[in-house]
């Protein structure tokens, strides 16, 4: 899984510009994660933290975008998916690791 976790905020707020286009923020994330995906062949990319939020404000014009730049088929299937714990991800995860470090993390 490759997540991304950008301020929620300040990125929903600049996805559309004044003329209800995309901005060019949404299709460099777009062809940001379809470079990543086509490097590491991934079939889920989640979108986590307080752009998980955005809802389709974000997602629409993003896989709009990634749709455009992946180019090989296997990059293409690949789907981007909002976090499922939102944008408590983050918070349960460092919990969790301290916590159960132990489950999580191997020192050796």
């Amino acid at each position: 899984m490759l997540a991304v976790d950008i301020g929620g905020t300040k990125l929903a707020a600049g996805v559309v510009g004044p003329d209800g286009t995309v901005t060019a923020r949404v299709r460099m994330l777009g062809r940001a994660v379809a470079a990543a995906v086509t490097l590491v062949d991934v079939s889920v990319v989640t979108v986590g933290g307080g752009v998980a939020q955005s809802g389709g404000l974000l997602f629409a014009p993003l896989q709009a975008a990634y749709a455009r730049c992946a180019r090989f088929p296997y990059a293409r299937a690949a789907r981007i998916v909002p976090a499922a714990l939102g944008a408590t991800g983050g918070l349960l995860g460092a919990a969790a690791l301290v916590l159960a470090g132990d489950r999580y993390w191997n020192a050796g």
